[in-house]
Formats: structure tokens, C-alpha cells, sequence
């Protein structure tokens, strides 16, 4: 019996991340400096958007007000480092 692949996204999901390209975009013009600022890491320049309360954690990926915008070296830091990205504000978990 033949199998068809699984679709990558639904239709719905789909069309979140049409409108996520669109806020990338302008994000990134909007803020073009790190707004992690992390000493001893950051490069100054964001490249990168990095949502404070995360997909899993019931965070959006569209809500202006969960994303700050960041250089690819704190947004490593942010991933690497969950504790102190934590208690800098960086990160935010939905209970406690």
C-alpha cells in the first residue's frame, strides 16, 4: 500500500506564517538594534525575532508584544542559557 506524505503545515498554519513573513519585516526595519543586549555576546544588529513567551508555552507568533527582536548570538545565548534568559526577562514560561 502506498502511503502520501504528511503536509508540512495546515492551510491554517499556513497562512499565520504569511502574515509572520509580513511582521518579520517590519520588525526588523522598526528595531534594527539587539534588543536582548546581552553582555559579552551581543553584536548590536538584529537579525532575528525572538518570541518571550514561546509557541508551546501558549505564546503567539503574531502578537507584537511577545516578540523583541535580536542578534543571532543572544537569540543562541537565549536558547542555550534558559535559566539566566529567564531571569533577565528574555524568556517567559505561561505558570510561574
Amino acid at each position: 500500500m502506498k502511503r502520501s506524505r504528511l503536509k508540512p503545515r495546515s492551510k491554517k498554519m499556513a497562512a499565520k506564517y504569511v502574515e509572520r513573513r509580513k511582521l518579520v519585516e517590519k520588525l526588523l526595519k522598526e528595531r534594527p538594534q539587539c534588543e536582548a543586549e546581552v553582555p559579552d555576546v551581543c553584536t548590536g544588529k538584529s537579525v532575528d525575532l525572538h518570541e518571550v513567551l514561546a509557541r508551546s508555552q501558549g505564546g503567539s507568533i503574531l502578537d507584537p508584544s511577545n516578540i523583541i527582536c535580536v542578534c543571532r548570538e543572544c537569540h543562541d545565548f537565549i536558547g542555550r542559557e534558559v535559566k539566566l534568559a529567564t531571569e533577565m526577562g528574555l524568556r517567559r514560561r505561561r505558570y510561574g
